[in-house]
């Protein structure tokens, strides 16, 4: 090992999880907007056949029992945080097909339930899911963004750094998954309350 290696100070990881952060919430408000929006005649669609009973509203609940909906979700969260493996390329596919599918469902569930009553149904979990996302997503990207923070400032080792910073994804992916687990509870409590 070379000296300058040992000697050199550890770099911290917040600004590497700040910018993760910013690209994570700037990527899916963007993508789900443009999702949602072009996505608004097929809502409306949706819309009117529920409301003549061509659409049961019961199918866009979608899984009803806690397990199954973790499961669903658990799958989103795998794939946003399997981008710390591969330098984030799985993170950014995972925001855009995510974010689309996001787009579209919310569109198509406002459509057909409309905003107060839609946001009546998810209030109680979504802040979990939203927070699990955010923090998977982070953990997708924080080794990549560290390392190449490290690498523009021109710092050592590069490479060591986006290592280190894995024990940090892991950390942030194992609480996305626990908020996933405590969301699918309260989704399935409420979609029981609902009958939807």
């Amino acid at each position: 090992m070379r000296t300058a290696d040992v000697a050199a100070p550890r770099v911290p990881l917040w600004p590497a999880a700040a910018a993760s952060v910013v690209l994570a919430l700037a990527a899916f408000t963007v993508i789900i907007a443009a999702s949602a929006g072009s996505a608004s005649d097929l809502a409306d669609r949706n819309a009117a056949a529920v409301a003549i009973g061509e659409i049961d509203e019961h199918v866009l609940a979608g899984d009803r029992d806690a397990l199954a909906i973790a499961v669903r979700n658990l799958g989103a969260i795998a794939l946003l945080w399997g981008g710390a493996a591969n330098g984030g390329m799985l993170t950014v596919v995972a925001i855009a097909v995510l974010g689309v599918g996001v787009g579209w469902g919310g569109a198509a569930v406002v459509a057909a339930l409309g905003p107060a009553e839609t946001i009546a149904r998810i209030a109680p979990y979504i802040v979990f899911e939203l927070v699990a996302v955010v923090l998977a997503t982070v953990a997708g990207l924080l080794p990549a963004v560290h390392a190449l923070l490290i690498a523009v400032r021109r710092r050592p080792a590069p490479f060591r750094e986006y290592a280190r910073a894995l024990g940090s994804s892991l950390a942030l992916g194992c609480t996305a998954a626990a908020l996933i687990i405590v969301a699918a509870a309260v989704e399935a409590i409420v979609i029981g309350a609902h009958g939807t």
